[in-house]
């Protein structure tokens, strides 16, 4: 698919609209992808807690910039979302060969169809959610991103890649644009390297 260019918020609005996911059935038990564990703790009050986490591969997320400072996002339906869509930058799991930057190019590449020649930058991790997820995910930024094949999805996955300048891309938080952790920590690190 190619990238829509964004140039207001009135366009993104029609993008997001056109890509959420809607609820088929109820929730059921599960567990193929992600693994609920169970741990017990002491406190240095001696006392001894269980905690249930989620376990899961290490993550990845890449803030891609265009040559002219454009900002590269993909809009895809999240399912467990409340709005059914979110836009997002490119992220995903490494696999066990993989560093997190080569990782993070890979996902680039098959979400997006954008590349770099450039090595990612490394601008540090953070935990999703410390209270259930032990797993931190690394924050990388790519430069002069040029869009260079066809995006390469996996076959649950629906994306629509979007360009955003960045005098638009700087009002995205205020207005709600940006939900999730993952893209809001990115951009604003992205913003400050």
């Amino acid at each position: 698919m190619n990238a829509r260019i964004i140039h207001s918020t009135e366009e993104l609005d029609e993008v997001l609209q056109s890509c959420k996911a809607k609820p088929i059935s109820e929730p059921t038990p599960g567990g193929n992808f992600y693994h609920i564990m169970s741990q017990q703790f002491t406190f240095p009050d001696g006392s001894i807690v269980t905690r249930e986490f989620v376990e899961k591969r290490k993550a990845t997320v890449v803030v891609p910039i265009m040559e002219d400072g454009s900002y590269v996002f993909v809009v895809q339906p999240i399912s467990l979302s409340r709005e059914g869509v979110l836009m997002q930058f490119p992220a995903g799991y490494v696999e066990k060969d993989e560093s997190g930057e080569q990782g993070g190019l890979r996902e680039l590449a098959e979400e997006t169809g954008y590349t770099t020649d450039e090595p990612l930058t490394y601008v540090g991790d953070f935990y999703q959610d410390p209270g259930c997820i032990k797993q931190t995910v690394d924050i990388y930024i790519a430069r002069n991103c040029q869009r260079t094949t066809e995006q390469s999805l996996d076959k649950d996955e629906y994306i629509i890649p979007v360009e955003i300048p960045k005098d638009v891309v700087v009002t995205l938080i205020d207005k709600g644009y940006i939900r999730d952790a993952n893209t809001f920590i990115a951009l604003q690190k992205s913003l400050l390297a």
